[in-house]
């Protein structure tokens, strides 16, 4: 599983980066069980799945997975990053079937545009949390 966990200290955002061509449920089921275990906060966030490009990961349990009790604090923004049009598809049911419509959740195609959603940087995420804590 590769991915890491970055922190904007000034803005108190998280940027989760998968870099995984395929995305697994184990993966998913590992970035759940990290991003449940951060403290501090509340977070707004930034999941970036721009380098996924398949996942084998069944509607169903995306489904399943929006019921579950946010892995972080939801009152700040949270932003889902899905390049491929099916991984985009996927964060946006998982949106449509959990509570977070009409709230501060988005989904978008590029970084660009939700670095601009929560007013930060790409530079502005100094500190690494996961997989060890060094600065980015």
């Amino acid at each position: 599983m590769q991915y890491q966990i970055d922190l904007d200290p000034k803005h108190s955002v998280i940027r989760l980066t998968v870099m995984e061509d395929d995305v697994s449920l184990e993966c998913a089921e590992d970035v759940y069980k990290h991003l449940s275990q951060l403290r501090g906060g509340p977070y707004a966030a930034i999941y970036d799945l721009t380098m996924a490009k398949h996942t084998t990961i069944p509607t169903h349990v995306v489904r399943a997975f929006a019921k579950r009790p946010p892995p972080l604090q939801t009152e700040r923004k949270h932003v889902v990053v899905g390049k491929e049009a099916h991984i985009f598809g996927l964060a946006r049911l998982f949106q449509i079937c959990s509570d977070n419509v009409g709230k501060e959740f988005e989904v978008v195609h590029t970084l660009e545009e939700a670095y601009e959603f929560l007013g930060v940087r790409p530079e502005d995420f100094t500190e690494r949390l996961y997989p060890e804590r060094l600065a980015a």
